[in-house]
This record gives C-alpha cells, sequence and structure tokens, in this order.
C-alpha cells in the first residue's frame, strides 16, 4: 500500500493580518493522512509569492534534520503567500498554502472607474426596460413544503433568463423575503439542494443558470455546450467595445432574474438578496450595484476583482507591466471593484481564502475597499483555497438572516 501525505501549514497571524514592518513565519507539517500522526523525512521547497506576481524569496530543506519554514518582514501593503511542497524519494507527495494580507485597508483597484460608467449601464439597463418582466413558470416535482418551477424569462441579448425558481407551498401574497443564488463558472442545469433549503425557510429563491440555457438536460449536452463557450468570460473585452463583451448580457441576466424576483406577488417588497461565490459572486456584485432595490448581498471566494491586476477570469494579466489599450477600455466596466463602488448602504459579506490562487486575496480587498457601506463583514481564512467551505457558507446563511428588513 502507498503511503499517502497531508501538508499542513501554520505559523504566526494566522487571523490573516499583519502590519507593515511586522516578522510573519509559516512552517508546514507533514502528516500521514491514513494516520493521525507526523511523517518524518523528506524534502520541503517553499517559495514566498507577492501579490500572485513576484516571487520574494525561495529554498527548501531537510524535515529530517530539523524542523523549517519561511520567515520573512511584510515591508509593504500587500498579499504574501507562502507556497510549500513535500518530496519522499524524490516524488513530489503533498503542496499546500498560506497567507497574510500586510494593511489590507489600503489596497485599491489598479484601474479608475470610467466617467461614463453610469451612463454605459445606463443604456443597458434602458435596453432590457425594453423587454417585458414576463416569466413564464413550469411546475417541477418538489418536496411537501416547496413548490418548484423551471422558469425562463425574456431578457435583452440573445438568450433568456433560465433558472428553477422554488417558494414554500403555503406561500402568502405579500409575505416571502427573495434571495437569488448565480452560478459559479461552467456550464450547468440550476437546482440544488441548498437552493431549496432556503425555499423550505420561507424564501422565494431563483437558482440562476448562468447562460440562458435549458435546465434538466443530460451531463453531455451541458459539456458540448461548455465546449462551444469556450473560455467565454473573457470573450469580446480584446475588441476594446464593453458593449460587445459575453459578461455584458451575462450581468443583464442577472439583473432581469432581480427584477423576476420582485415581479412574484409573493415578495415581501423589502428583502431581496444576491448571493454566490466565485464567478457566482461577481455576478451578486454586479446585480447589486445595477438593480438598486438589492437589500443585501454575501459573497464568497468572488471572481472578476480587480481584473488588470490578474483577477479571474484574466489571471494571465497577473505581473503584466502593461496592457493592451482595447484591455485598458473594458476591463474597468464589468471590475467588481468598480460595481462595489456604486453598491448602496446596505449590508455586505466577503469571505475570502489567503491560499486561493484564483480569485487572489489582493484583488479581492481592492474590491471590498471600494464598498461605501458601513453595514460589512470580511471573513478571512489563512489556508482555504477556491473552495466553498461549509463552515464559510454557513456563515453567509447567518449573515442574510440576521439582516433581513422587518
Amino acid at each position: 500500500m502507498t503511503d499517502s501525505y497531508i501538508l499542513t501549514p501554520s505559523g504566526t497571524h494566522l487571523d490573516g493580518f499583519a502590519e507593515v514592518g511586522e516578522t510573519v513565519s509559516f512552517f508546514p507539517v507533514l502528516m500521514h493522512s491514513c494516520a493521525n500522526r507526523k511523517a518524518y523525512g523528506g524534502l520541503i521547497r517553499w517559495k514566498l509569492v507577492f501579490n500572485g506576481a513576484e516571487t520574494l524569496s525561495e529554498g527548501e530543506f531537510d524535515s529530517s534534520r530539523y524542523s523549517g519554514g519561511v520567515v520573512f518582514r511584510a515591508d509593504r501593503p500587500g498579499y504574501y503567500k507562502a507556497v510549500f511542497e513535500a518530496f519522499r524519494n524524490g516524488q513530489s507527495v503533498a503542496e499546500a498554502r498560506i497567507g497574510v494580507l500586510a494593511r489590507p485597508e489600503v489596497l485599491r483597484p489598479t484601474l479608475p472607474v470610467p466617467e461614463d460608467f453610469d451612463a454605459f449601464w445606463e443604456k443597458q439597463l434602458a435596453e432590457l426596460r425594453n423587454v417585458p418582466v414576463a416569466p413564464q413558470l413550469t411546475p417541477l416535482d418538489a418536496s411537501g413544503t416547496v413548490a418548484a418551477f423551471d422558469l425562463q424569462a425574456p431578457c435583452a441579448g440573445d438568450r433568456p433568463v433560465s433558472g428553477i425558481f422554488m417558494r414554500p407551498v403555503n406561500a402568502q401574497r405579500g409575505k416571502h423575503p427573495a434571495i437569488l443564488l448565480p452560478h459559479g463558472a461552467g456550464v450547468r442545469s440550476a437546482g440544488s439542494t441548498r437552493f431549496a433549503a432556503w425555499a423550505a425557510n420561507g424564501f422565494l429563491a431563483l437558482d440562476l443558470n448562468a447562460h440562458g440555457i435549458k435546465n434538466g438536460l443530460d451531463p453531455q449536452e451541458y459539456e458540448a455546450i461548455n465546449q462551444k463557450l469556450g473560455n467565454y468570460p473573457v470573450r469580446g473585452f480584446e475588441t476594446g467595445d464593453p458593449e460587445k463583451t459575453y459578461m455584458r448580457d451575462l450581468f443583464l441576466r442577472v439583473v432581469r432574474a432581480l427584477e423576476v424576483l420582485t415581479s412574484m406577488p409573493e415578495w415581501d417588497g423589502r428583502n431581496l438578496w444576491i448571493c454566490g461565490g466565485s464567478q457566482g459572486a461577481w455576478q451578486s456584485l454586479a446585480g447589486a450595484a445595477l438593480m438598486k432595490q438589492v437589500s443585501g448581498i454575501a459573497v464568497w471566494i468572488p471572481a472578476g476583482c480587480d481584473l488588470a491586476s490578474g483577477g479571474w477570469p484574466f489571471n494571465s494579466l497577473t505581473g503584466k507591466k502593461e496592457l493592451p489599450p482595447e484591455l485598458l477600455r473594458t476591463l474597468p466596466y464589468f471590475d467588481g471593484c468598480s460595481f462595489c463602488s456604486r453598491i448602496g448602504e446596505i449590508p455586505v459579506s466577503f469571505a475570502l481564502g489567503l491560499a486561493d490562487e484564483v480569485c487572489r486575496a489582493d484583488g479581492v480587498m481592492a474590491a471590498y475597499n471600494s464598498l461605501k457601506t458601513g453595514t460589512r463583514e470580511l471573513s478571512v481564512h489563512y489556508q482555504m483555497g477556491h473552495e466553498f467551505s461549509a463552515s464559510v457558507m454557513a456563515s453567509a446563511d447567518r449573515f442574510v438572516r440576521s439582516h433581513l428588513r422587518k
């Protein structure tokens, strides 16, 4: 039987924050994954990276001779990440990452909000208003406490809003909060167990299919659509025309989905939430900025933040000193930082992972710092990667429930 291992990082500043000038220490512990005991011996290599782009130092140590790690001085504001890789008998057996933010409150977006940002989006919303809010609901099988429907609604652009809508079977007119749950990256049908739980607890809940495609197809059909769409999040940005981007239509479907929820006779007229992770968080930031009836948002590991510095889906821009003029023109109209600057005085919850290599912490903090609201919550997880942990999801749920308007 081949041994397997887990590399667990630890150190100082496990709350995720440091002051500029402080000394930070990170060290890894290699464990046998099948037994709760330390694994002795082997080589551990490490690298310290600043803001995802600049390697500050790197090295290695023999763990059979002594314990080692990374000790450094956080000499400037930003995001410091240590990457560890363990080797035994010349083979890589485990990896781990851990990070810290130094004075994150001063981090700001790379590009400013365009002067015509509001005018641009008002033009897009005017186009959307020319399309009637006319949802079509097709009943689906559901539990005894929840009524479920396939929902299709016309929208600006070439695709409709597509999702699964659920409400309590005994829903009453004007009595229920509403929540929109947009999807992360990829192509899939709407509908999820977690989403149904919202409806079971009294919400009008809409799980939004990001691409306006049919729900309930076979998995291979979604894979074929995914192959056809390719790297859709970056499509059109190279033209220099923000109206030609794929994300323009995707965000308009988010706004239309929110409008659909407010059109439901059971909506209480006060509580309209939007929550999501990764690409779903990016959509949530856009929706809250463009739909003023939104009463609160909760997002985790948000994508789309500080795009010009390499925020997903533009990770390839990390460390680039110069960008094509077409990207300089289009990126800020869709940046999560720009959207955050337009979100009003509503409750906002952010969760980020300091081991996340997809949606980096420095970009997420630039977006968080762009918020104007005083009712905001930041949850930082020092060794969480790009993942939806149960604890993060539970915290988001609690945040929503604790900030409902009476």
